[in-house]
């Protein structure tokens, strides 16, 4: 018994100390790791250790293998849309189970079952083109589109001449040039060549529509970046400017749209392209909002330049109900004769969608400038049906310049058909 206790006691002995060598070890090997944890985080190295690393690669293969399932669910499916006929009801599930599966994949996965899509023996050529550009404007472009284009390079041999790829590289470059306008555009020159679809106008449109959300003087800079052509800078300008939504946007975007104008003066085909590009800010307005539409122009101090290019704009595409309110305030806004080719333009529009509406306001609206003008473009639009009347109007304005110019008008839209009339026309009222 005594010896027992003696070897136990030595055996206790011996574990706590070998106890106390552990406990130290241990406490040595979590201060290593918590300086080594720090250092990864410094690093911005993600903590792992070997189990970790075998749980990510095992979830990886779980993920490729769930792709490759569905991919081949989807090609399955594809061949049956194949054969044409209306899918029953189990068809359908499937087809909207396999779809909910595939929304859930990540970019990764998304390759993988887009490339077996695009190599699959089931489909011939055309359909599996067919099916992967579907799966990529569809799902990736948007999820994913960085990816997306990656995809697209990396399988140029079989997409770059596939239908609807200029979708696909459109919508991509407009989703990527949200959240990083310089890497998209940066795609686009270099990918330019072998697909020039990345350079057309829809493209072009969705790059600068969203840098411009994103940075509108950015947005202004790309265009140098990329070399476009006259054609084309009209087409990015015209992006960024319609993409101001409200006043603080319209507020920047002028700003920065002056400087391009100005930083371009050596350029007089960029500059005039620049100063048009103010007429389309009006783009952004609900057409019978006046009040806040003049409210901007007022605090925007347009130039009258700008101001002419604005209505400009303006004018050639009102649709709204108040345009006797535009001409009076054109008329208030502009100096005498100055804004005349805007209200002959609203009156004209307005006397072709109500004619009679147009010449009551007429009979009321105040003495002066901006009624001439308004009685001269109405006179001239309705004298093709109704002369008479247009000839009274054409009267009550003054002698002198309005007047004379009003019956030239008339005379030089005569039909061609009618030579006869036109030149008993011009003698009556004297024009040579």
């Amino acid at each position: 018994m005594k010896i027992s206790i003696a070897i136990s006691v030595m055996i206790l002995v011996a574990a706590a100390g070998l106890g106390w060598q552990i406990d130290g070890r241990l406490a040595a090997a979590r201060t290593v790791e918590r300086k080594l944890a720090a250092e990864a985080a410094r690093l911005g190295i993600p903590a792992g250790d070997a189990h970790a690393t075998r749980s990510v690669k095992r979830v990886r293969m779980e993920r490729e293998a769930e792709a490759r399932l569905l991919a081949a669910e989807y090609i399955q499916l594809a061949q049956a849309a194949a054969t044409g006929g209306k899918l029953d009801e189990a068809s359908q599930k499937r087809y909207r189970d396999c779809y909910a599966g595939i929304l859930a994949l990540d970019a990764s996965s998304l390759k993988i079952l887009i490339a077996d899509v695009l190599a699959s023996p089931e489909l011939n050529e055309k359909k599996r083109t067919e099916e992967a550009v579907y799966l990529l404007r569809m799902i990736f472009a948007n999820k994913h589109p960085r990816a997306a284009l990656e995809f697209v390079t990396e399988h140029a041999a079989a997409l770059k001449d596939a239908k609807d790829i200029e979708g696909v590289i459109s919508e991509s470059l407009g989703t990527w040039a949200k959240d990083d306008p310089i890497a998209a555009v940066e795609w686009m020159k270099t990918n330019a060549v072998e697909f020039p679809d990345a350079m057309k106008a829809q493209s072009l449109h969705n790059v600068f529509n969203s840098a411009a959300l994103k940075d509108p003087r950015l947005a202004f800079t790309l265009i140098a970046t990329l070399g476009l052509d006259h054609s084309n800078t009209c087409d990015a300008l015209h992006s960024i400017v319609t993409s101001a939504a409200t006043d603080e946007q319209r507020n920047i975007t002028l700003a920065a749209l002056r400087e391009f104008r100005d930083a371009n003066q050596g350029d007089e085909e960029v500059r005039n392209d620049a100063e048009q590009m103010v007429g389309y800010f009006s783009n952004g307005f609900k057409q019978d909002d006046i009040k806040a539409i003049t409210q901007w122009i007022a605090s925007a101090n347009l130039s009258p330049s700008e101001l002419d290019q604005f209505c400009n704009q303006m004018t050639s595409n009102y649709h709204g109900d108040e345009p006797a309110q535009w001409i009076e305030w054109m008329g208030k806004t502009f100096p005498p004769g100055k804004g005349d080719p805007w209200i002959s333009t609203m009156i004209r529009r307005w006397t072709d969608q109500d004619y009679e509406a147009a010449g009551k306001w007429l009979v009321s609206a105040a003495e002066g400038p901006a009624k001439n003008a308004a009685i001269s473009s109405y006179a001239w639009t309705i004298f093709k049906h109704d002369p008479e009347t247009a000839m009274q109007w054409i009267m009550t304005l003054p002698p002198g310049r309005d007047r004379d110019n009003t019956l030239r008008t008339i005379y030089i839209n005569w039909p061609k058909d009618d030579q006869e009339g036109a030149a008993s026309f011009a003698r009556e009222h004297g024009i040579k």
